[in-house]
């Protein structure tokens, strides 16, 4: 997928003329960037912006490398079982489709996450277990959701250069980049500059991630542990080096009651759209569909409070 687009293109997509984009380029209702060649180029995520905001159907998606029925009204009532149908079928096209018609249709991340990625990877996951699929339709799946995810952050608009830094990842032995990678957007979308650091990191490598950029939140998403001891043991050191500047979120289906109470963190989260309410309480951050600055005191969640990670 290009992410800058040219008028034609653009035009052609929402079925208007070049002239009346051009216009609406002037007038600022689109954001642009002038090439070297003095050509005009739009970016993909301010026009989907600008779709979003005005309404305009999309009637030739593929004009801007989006999949064929793009722009088509979905619910996540509906889309569960077209979208674990999809998965298992190794079925791209149609899972951009259901995701990116979401997005589209104003649905934030976090409830994309929360209400349709998650429980799907619960049922695909669920059908595995059961001898139902072969375990390369999981893991496909998870391939698959990746790359879409991956896609909808280059939709997604830019943070501004003044938002919070976030830095987060899963640690050594846990290979599950699906929710690390939710938690990445769901930050973004919420006006953070947010990198996820990707999968089984060392507890070394993620203190010196920490050190280095002193990021004001740092998540782990957890779940899959092999030694419950080491684990703790090393979490606790990492705890330490954080310190008062940076809060460290946890979740994921690993860290399991017990294990919380014998661990200290600004905020266990069982959701991302806690997560998304829970990271309003720190530093000022932009949330790019409000376009304004949201405040709150600094601080520990409430008990339970939450969203570090979600877990297919």
């Amino acid at each position: 997928m290009t992410e800058l687009l040219s008028p034609k293109q653009v035009a052609r997509a929402i079925g208007v003329s070049e002239s009346s984009l051009k216009r609406w380029c002037d007038r600022g209702l689109l954001p642009t960037l002038a090439t070297p060649g003095g050509h005009r180029k739009l970016p993909i995520s301010g026009v989907l912006e600008f779709i979003r905001q005005s309404k305009h159907t999309l009637i030739h998606p593929d004009a801007i490398g989006l999949p064929v029925g793009t722009g088509r009204k979905c619910s996540l009532a509906t889309a569960k079982k077209p979208l674990v149908e999809a998965l298992v079928k190794g079925d791209d096209e149609t899972t951009r489709q259901i995701v990116i018609n979401l997005y589209l249709d104003d649905v934030r991340i976090s409830r994309i996450s929360d209400e349709l990625l998650a429980p799907a990877f619960h049922e695909v996951g669920s059908l595995w277990q059961c001898g139902d699929i072969e375990v390369y339709r999981e893991r496909r799946a998870c391939r698959i959701c990746v790359r879409v995810l991956h896609e909808l952050r280059a939709l997604l608009s830019p943070p501004r250069a003044s938002g919070p830094v976030a830095l987060g990842g899963t640690p050594e032995g846990d290979f599950y980049e699906v929710p690390t990678t939710m938690i990445e957007l769901v930050l973004r979308q919420s006006g953070w500059q947010a990198s996820s650091l990707g999968s089984s990191l060392p507890f070394s490598t993620l203190a010196a991630a920490i050190r280095e950029n002193r990021p004001r939140l740092f998540w782990l998403s957890v779940s899959h542990i092999a030694d419950e001891a080491q684990f703790l043991r090393e979490y606790d050191e990492l705890y330490e080096m954080a310190g008062d500047r940076t809060a460290l979120v946890v979740g994921g289906r690993a860290l399991v009651e017990p294990l919380r109470k014998q661990m200290r963190y600004a905020a266990f989260c069982d959701n991302l759209q806690h997560l998304e309410a829970f990271v309003r309480t720190l530093a000022p951050a932009v949330d790019e569909s409000a376009g304004e600055a949201t405040t709150g005191p600094a601080g520990e969640a409430p008990p339970e409070s939450s969203g570090a990670a979600i877990q297919p």
